[in-house]
């Protein structure tokens, strides 16, 4: 089976991305997985003691 993003014809797992399901190759699926980890630190977007700019 082809991969729906790539395009390959290799085996392919079925995925979830944002929401919609997807077949995608190994390859694939590690360059999403590497793109969507979030780091382990967090920034001051990621908490609630944002600052308030008036």
């Amino acid at each position: 089976m082809n991969c729906e993003k790539c395009g390959i014809d290799a085996p392919v797992h079925h995925c979830d991305v944002d929401g919609f399901a997807y077949y995608l190759c190994v390859t694939c699926i590690e360059d999403w997985n590497a793109v969507s980890g979030r780091p382990d630190t967090k920034t001051p977007a990621d908490t609630s003691e944002r600052s308030v700019v008036q």
